[in-house]
């Protein structure tokens, strides 16, 4: 798929060894995090976001109406459950996921169907607007000047001189704004980084 620990995928989701359509499975660092799925009496879609053991919430599913809205309401409850997740919640998750892989691995003989990931469209989590804004990237032992190219409730994208010398995280005074706002890179190019608002 990806050596993005971060990335988001989906796979068919198949039923005793037969493939489903209109209904995936969301994955992360090889853990289900969800479905996604269309009604089988309807046009309408739901989506389902949870990590085994954490605690369920109203936001964490829901219905949409088509894919597309289906996998962007799943990343906006995904980007709120994500920073809330710590290694040992992760940990607890990955070796439940692993015991029920071994009770539901194939009968000897059964074919065992490949299942393809597919990433899941629509990274942002939110709608993002252009914007010409200077800042100011924050970190221990130095400043360092960027100017805001596009916005949203979870991220920016930041346009700087190079990125050689930015930590994975900091704290980013945008011009106009009354507090910094703590940040994680979660891209990096030539002269841009993209980051998501802690």
């Amino acid at each position: 798929m990806t050596d993005d620990l971060e990335a988001i995928a989906m796979r068919p989701c198949v039923v005793d060894g037969v493939r489903q359509d209109d209904d995936y499975e969301v994955i992360w660092r090889g853990l289900s995090i969800g479905r996604i799925l269309k009604q089988p009496d309807g046009q309408h879609w739901w989506w389902g976001c949870n990590v085994f053991g954490q605690p369920p919430s109203s936001d964490d599913r829901g219905p949409a109406i088509n894919f597309k809205d289906c996998q962007v309401r799943f990343r906006i409850a995904w980007a709120r459950i994500r920073p809330t997740l710590t290694e040992e919640a992760v940990q607890a998750a990955t070796r439940h996921a692993e015991g029920l892989r071994q009770q539901q691995a194939p009968a000897e003989g059964t074919p065992d169907i490949p299942q393809a990931l597919q990433v899941l469209q629509n990274k942002r989590t939110a709608l993002r607007h252009r914007v010409l804004k200077a800042g100011s990237i924050e970190f221990a032992g130095g400043v360092i000047d960027c100017t805001v190219r596009n916005i949203s409730e979870s991220g920016a994208a930041l346009e700087v001189t190079s990125p050689l010398g930015i930590p994975d995280t900091f704290n980013l005074l945008i011009s106009g704004d009354p507090a910094p706002r703590r940040c994680r890179v979660v891209r990096r190019s030539d002269k841009r980084i993209g980051v998501a608002f802690l």
